[in-house]
């Protein structure tokens, strides 16, 4: 991306300039604005845009004055000056100092990108020329680096690039990204850049800079566990003190320079799924651990013949009844699926808020008092948005579940048989199966079938069975259609509910309606 500074007194050209011109999608990026000649100054050597948009009309410094001072202080960057007609006889003086054009207020959208677009072509020669310029002098460092973190046909060789460098023996690449500051924190990644640069010694590592990333080539491998643990600490000491976050990967030894390149590629791999991993390791992509956890063992499916558990049920149920204790493994559950089909950061956040949001309705559905005890509860969305890490999100996820499981519970949680017959005289419409009562009650099903029946005297399906039909005959007898109460009350099929209505009632739905 091209940088881009904006200079101008009148704060909402300022930041109508900033957010209605489609910077991004045209190469740039507004790096920082000023209000003034002086303040431009000082972003400038702060940031070093590429592209200065200024106005001519400004207090303390004009536009003229600053792109004077920028041309002496020989500042290699592109000047687009704004006028109003009544500045068109002075805007004409930019000309002898090498402005690209000018524009008139109010700044026509279309002619700043026109002229966007031109520069963009004429700043990616200048810097053809400048990489090409940069390869005839061996004693730029960059060069040298960028030869062995991605060599390209025609570069110098990796053994003449590790000799300018001192690069002696085995190495390895240290890889950082860092995280995006919030809107109006400009300069925080560029500060913590140059702090890194000057934090470690030539002899020590060499500090680079390919965005999106940063890096360290250091120059002599991490030897272990307690060696990584303490570059990353180090690391963090140095980018925590402007409040950012940052995602960090070490790629591995490299024997020699020609093994660097494959040292980078590494680091950079491991980021790509730095979501997916844990903080406070020079790592990224564990998403072997949420793997392991999608794949069910036979004892922990349900009943016979589902294809498949339906595990936000599971957590309704778990969160209803107060099971505290299975909703942690059930959200990693949720979470790991989710992984196992490779979704990315943003469907897998939103798709937990969605499955909050849906629980939250469904209790409320099924007892309105609910709303008034969870109305203090605040919704974990806007944390797990700005989340960078997986692994945080599952436990503000569940942290939330169980806090309102107790809430729900507070008077006692009773034992679990009257528990699950209360659930059924509550979601008898729903799709309720001993196998995943089981689950949440963590007993195996077949056990738990036996405690019900020496209990209730009824077999579960059977009890269900009844409560669903005298759910049934209350809304036969308010003159509901037979297919409107088959699903009512859970059954889909229409002729099986008739088929249970007759066998506990001895009469059709249909008969049953008309003698009402």
């Amino acid at each position: 991306m091209i940088k881009v500074l904006i200079v101008d007194d009148e704060p909402k050209l300022r930041e109508g300039l900033r957010s209605l011109i489609p910077w991004e999608d045209e190469g740039y990026t507004v790096v920082a604005t000023a209000a003034n000649g002086f303040e431009a100054l000082e972003k400038y050597n702060t940031f070093a845009p590429k592209l200065v948009v200024a106005d001519i009309r400004m207090p303390g410094m004009d536009g003229l004055e600053l792109i004077t001072e920028l041309r002496r202080q020989n500042a290699k960057c592109h000047v687009l000056i704004l006028s109003g007609y009544a500045d068109f006889e002075y805007a004409k003086r930019a000309i002898s100092n090498r402005i690209d054009g000018y524009l008139l207020k109010p700044v026509d959208e279309d002619e700043l990108i026109s002229y966007l677009r031109e520069m963009r072509v004429t700043i990616g020669q200048e810097e053809m020329l400048s990489v090409l310029q940069n390869v005839v002098d061996e004693n730029s460092r960059e060069v040298w680096l960028r030869g062995l973190l991605q060599p390209g046909p025609g570069d110098i060789s990796p053994l003449e690039a590790a000799d300018k460098l001192n690069l002696q023996g085995a190495s390895e690449v240290v890889l950082l990204k860092l995280l995006k500051p919030a809107k109006g924190e400009d300069g925080k990644e560029e500060r913590v850049r140059n702090e890194l640069e000057r934090h470690w010694q030539p002899e020590e590592a060499e500090f680079f800079s390919l965005p999106p990333y940063a890096g360290l080539l250091l120059k002599a491998p991490l030897k272990d566990t307690a060696a990584r643990t303490a570059l990353w600490q180090e690391l963090n000491r140095v980018i925590s003190r402007e409040g950012l976050d940052f995602y960090a990967a070490s790629g591995g030894a490299a024997a020699g320079p020609e093994l660097i390149a494959a040292s980078f590629t590494a680091a950079k791999g491991l980021l790509e799924h730095a979501f997916f991993g844990r903080r406070e390791i020079l790592s990224g992509g564990f998403m072997e651990h949420w793997a392991e956890a999608a794949v069910e063992p036979a004892e922990e499916q349900g009943e016979p013949g589902d294809s498949e558990r339906d595990e936000e049920m599971e957590l309704l149920l778990a969160v209803e009844t107060g099971s505290t204790e299975i909703l942690p493994p059930l959200v990693k559950q949720i979470i790991s699926k989710l992984v196992e089909a490779r979704h990315d950061e943003a469907y897998i956040k939103d798709n937990l808020i969605r499955m909050i949001s849906s629980t939250i309705a469904r209790l409320e559905a099924a007892n309105p008092e609910v709303r008034t005890l969870i109305s203090g509860n605040i919704s974990p969305a806007s944390e797990v948005y700005n989340s960078f890490y997986l692994i945080d999100i599952h436990q503000m996820v569940a942290d939330y579940l169980e806090h309102l499981a107790r809430q729900l519970n507070s008077g006692g949680r009773g034992d679990e048989i009257k528990r699950i017959t209360d659930l059924i005289q509550r979601r008898y419409n729903e799709n309720l199966k001993l196998g995943m009562l089981a689950q949440i009650f963590n007993y195996n099903s077949a056990y738990l079938g036996k405690m019900f029946k020496n209990q209730i005297g009824e077999h579960f399906n059977t009890y269900l069975d009844k409560v669903r039909i005298e759910k049934a005959k209350q809304f036969l007898a308010q003159g509901m259609k037979v297919y409107e109460v088959a699903e009512r009350v859970g059954y889909m099929n229409a002729d099986y509910f008739n088929a249970k209505f007759r066998k506990y009632v001895g009469v059709s739905p249909s008969a049953f309606r008309k003698e009402q």
